[in-house]
């Protein structure tokens, strides 16, 4: 590790113990937020992700997301993909290192900061919003930042419950080019859901994959969290319409969409704050329950879900038996990891690869079951 690496490490680790003893967020509202079934806000958050100025700064923005979410009766609050990561701009209060934390970097200078310096700010990180949540008396996915645990960095997605506990975090299982040159490292499976509202988190890339979603269900989420930080800076509605849009019709499961804009260390961030419902289950019937005009700036969205009325939607979903993993995605994947197969076929696991656990596919539950034509 170079001096600067070094010098910087250690000088983030000092400012996140100092600042973490200062940390103010607000004095407690009351018990949980109060919310129904059938009358649920959601809030999706978009977020400049500029390196901060200050603790007091930041948290001074959280707060002011949370107060416009909370206004409207929002009892879950998504944030997006990598907010931590605002949080290295702690070093431009270095002398030594303010020019170097400025600069622009390449990519591999990108990687090694992020490996040197990001785990060092992940206890700030939780702090801040373990509190906002407890202040707030809400359920808040606080996006994602990366965290080192047993030498391997993971961008791990985090929510917190209205009592301001760690309720459950969740890996991103697959990884942007420019990710996995950093280093970080892909989870390796979705994260049972945890707490009072039916929420599973997904992490922005992973919501491409309509199995993800399927797993979501399975799980017995209702809705999916969704924090994304798209590193283009020309946007696209096609694109943007293939990820969490697109996994909403196929599976009936709401998703709330924090969105991360703006420019963190040379990469540029486009993206909308969105919440996406069935189609049919939308005022204009396009899916869109509420998202933000623009893909760059700060703003909150917010929506009124009624999840009782999607669960009767979901039960009456057509679902061809060609859509059950046994006879369908199965044979698919045998051709290409041959212990599918014979897990499939009740046999011996000889061929499974070390570490691959799970069950087999005879023994995961259908989802749709029941709805056998």
């Amino acid at each position: 590790m170079t001096w600067e690496l070094s010098v910087g490490r250690a000088y983030l680790a000092w400012r996140v113990a100092h600042e973490r003893r200062r940390v103010q967020v607000l004095q407690r509202r009351g018990g949980p937020l109060r919310w129904r079934r059938d009358a649920l806000v959601v809030a999706a958050v978009q977020w400049d992700m500029r390196p901060i100025a200050s603790v007091a700064d930041w948290t001074a923005r959280l707060v002011l997301q949370c107060d416009q979410a909370t206004r409207a009766g929002a009892a879950l609050v998504v944030f997006p993909e990598y907010i931590g990561l605002s949080l290295m701009g702690l070093l431009s209060e270095h002398r030594a290192l303010r020019n170097a934390s400025a600069r622009q970097l390449t990519s591999a200078e990108v990687g090694d900061r992020l490996r040197a310096w990001a785990p060092t700010v992940v206890p700030l990180y939780r702090t801040v919003f373990s509190r906002l949540a407890a202040a707030y008396g809400i359920t808040v996915v606080a996006g994602s930042t990366l965290v080192e645990h047993g030498g391997r960095m993971e961008n791990l997605a985090h929510v917190f419950g209205p009592d301001g506990r760690l309720l459950a975090t969740q890996p991103k299982l697959h990884l942007l080019a420019t990710e996995a040159s950093w280093g970080v490292v892909p989870g390796a499976s979705l994260a049972p859901i945890s707490g009072p509202i039916p929420v599973q988190p997904v992490v922005c890339y992973d919501a491409s994959f309509f199995e993800t979603y399927r797993m979501a269900r399975m799980h017995g989420a209702e809705l999916v969290a969704v924090p994304i930080a798209d590193p283009d800076p020309d946007y696209g509605e096609a694109k943007a319409r293939r990820g969490s849009w697109a996994r909403t019709q196929e599976s009936g499961l709401v998703s709330v969409v924090g969105a991360g804009t703006g420019e963190l260390y040379g990469i540029l961030f486009t993206g909308k704050a969105a919440v996406y419902a069935p189609m049919a289950e939308t005022p204009a019937g396009n899916g869109v329950l509420a998202e933000s005009p623009h893909p760059d700036g700060e703003g909150v969205v917010v929506a009124t879900v009624n999840l009782d009325r999607l669960q009767e939607y979901r039960q009456d979903l057509p679902a061809p038996r060609v859509d059950r993993v046994s006879t369908w995605l199965a044979p698919r994947y045998e051709a290409l990891v041959p212990w599918v197969g014979a897990r499939t076929a009740g046999e011996s696991d000889a061929l499974r690869p070390a570490g691959a656990a799970g069950p087999s596919w005879g023994d995961l539950p259908d989802p749709y079951e029941s709805h056998e034509r």
